[in-house]
């Protein structure tokens, strides 16, 4: 079985769970990814969000999500980025779920739905697998508890629980990347 490679990941991430991921994180340069597999790809968001100017990170970062949806265009694969991004505006992404040029669109989901404690509005941009052979999606209507920043009715979730992705999500994901796979055509 081929390892799916999943980039820009966080250090503790649930991916890391896995023996048959090939993980990239602080500590392994995303950058040097190399493959043709179709990926999975979080890259940093902050400098992409309605709240940019209030972050110090080098300008360099944003060009992490670009590269990654380059790579996506090239082998295929999911890049998730919040819903406020403007990445895919940015990268000329239909924001009505039309494909782009290349044949990738973006699907809504929301994180609540794979166990994340709070609402988390969320973008998947897809490229080689059709709207028809994404798998099920769950959909959970247990009660929110929890938000990502302040809200009189809601527990403010932990800072460092922002960025986690939840197996369920990751193992959704995993789904997705082997359709993608698969539906590659076998080079001669």
């Amino acid at each position: 079985m081929k390892k799916i490679p999943v980039l820009f990941t966080l250090e503790k991430s649930h991916y890391h769970d896995y023996d048959f991921t090939d993980c990239y994180d602080i500590n392994r340069n995303a950058l040097t990814y190399s493959g043709q597999n179709a990926i999975i790809a979080h890259p940093p968001c902050r400098l992409w969000g309605r709240l940019a100017h209030l972050y110090t990170a080098p300008h360099s970062e944003k060009l992490l999500a670009i590269w990654a949806i380059i790579q996506i265009r090239k082998n295929g694969g999911i890049l998730e980025h919040p819903a406020g991004s403007n990445l895919f505006r940015y990268m000329k992404i239909p924001m009505d779920g039309s494909p782009d040029q290349y044949g990738g669109y973006l699907i809504s989901i929301n994180q609540h739905w794979f166990g994340f404690q709070a609402q988390k509005r969320t973008y998947l941009y897809i490229l080689g697998c059709s709207r028809s052979q994404l798998p099920a999606m769950p959909i959970c209507f247990r009660a929110v508890t929890h938000s990502i920043s302040y809200s009189p009715n809601f527990l403010v979730l932990d800072k460092s629980k922002n960025s986690v992705t939840m197996l369920k999500l990751c193992e959704w994901l995993f789904s997705i990347q082997r359709i993608i796979e698969s539906n590659k055509i076998p080079q001669v």
